[in-house]
């Protein structure tokens, strides 16, 4: 009882920090979407300040906006007020079901692992002034984190002896192959914003009205690897689609996210810094979705692998 009761506990508390850690992700696209990734110079505090307020602000002649600063500062809050406490209480229920479910204390070793990780290359951008490759970084850790979590929430309804053999069905491989093109595609489009490619290819779905764009500037390079790897991840799913039917639904989000790619590059060309920010945030929050449910699915009860999810 005791077990079945803390176990319960567990699940719960891994479902709020799966919700928590989705919402740091959103935090995060705002305040790269905002370029507020700099608003707070300093780490841990924010101008050596633990709340920054619009009146201290002022006094200390900041560039930002006080909604840039707060952006910043939110994020930050969210990650160490509400993901940290939970991730340690995750591993506190997780240690004291160690004999009888050991999966869940690694995975959650494993969580653990990845926040710390998470917190030095947080920390790590700030001080490389927000460089595309360590935002990049900061948004594919979180996402592991993410993925991590939900595999915690979903083990509770997977068989103790049966998870083992489901995670090395040929099913459940090809799932979590296409949660690594998801989360590359995901890495790869906030290198190309945070580089400022993001109308390096002017139009759509050609690059500047040709089939082969120049290659000799970089920005160009990031850009169509992206839109390559959008492409990808789009024959994956519907081939996953045409294969498992629990998958169909992500292939017709896959769809709506490529559209709302397109829609990035009109918005950004010819509307106002509000519309680039909603439809940028947008995309990044289809884009988790994607992902999570990609990893929802690699745990399902009724497994991919199965032959009656085939489809003939």
């Amino acid at each position: 009882m005791v077990g079945h009761k803390s176990f319960d506990i567990l699940r719960f508390i891994a479902c709020v920090a799966a919700l928590a850690i989705m919402l740091q992700i959103v935090l995060g696209a705002l305040t790269r979407l905002t370029g507020s990734g700099l608003a707070c110079p300093d780490w841990p505090l924010c101008y050596s300040l633990w709340f920054p307020t619009p009146t201290k602000l002022a006094r200390l002649g900041v560039d930002y906006s006080f909604v840039q600063v707060m952006l910043e500062w939110t994020h930050r809050f969210n990650a160490a007020v509400v993901v940290a406490p939970l991730v340690l209480a995750m591993c506190v229920f997780a240690w004291r079901e160690r004999k009888l479910l050991p999966v869940n204390w690694r995975v959650s070793i494993a969580v653990l692992t990845v926040l710390a990780l998470q917190g030095g290359v947080g920390r790590f951008t700030v001080f490389d002034h927000n460089s595309p490759w360590s935002v990049a970084a900061h948004l594919g850790l979180a996402s592991i984190l993410l993925a991590l979590v939900l595999s915690l929430v979903r083990l509770k309804s997977v068989p103790y002896h049966d998870w083992r053999r489901r995670a090395a069905s040929n099913g459940c491989w090809a799932v979590a192959m296409l949660g690594g093109l998801v989360l590359t595609t995901m890495v790869s489009g906030a290198i190309v914003a945070k580089s400022g490619a993001t109308l390096s290819c002017g139009g759509w779905p050609l690059c500047d009205g040709g089939l082969m764009p120049d290659l000799r500037d970089s920005g160009i390079v990031l850009h169509v690897v992206h839109r390559l790897l959008a492409l990808i991840m789009v024959i994956g799913l519907l081939w996953g689609s045409w294969r498992w039917r629990q998958l169909r639904h992500l292939a017709a989000l896959a769809f709506v996210q490529v559209l709302l790619g397109a829609a990035v590059i009109a918005i950004y060309s010819k509307h106002s810094a509000g519309f680039q920010v909603a439809i940028g945030a947008v995309h990044q929050i289809v884009a988790m979705i994607i992902f999570a449910a990609l990893v929802w699915s690699f745990w399902a009860p009724s497994a991919v692998s199965s032959v009656a999810q085939k489809k003939y």
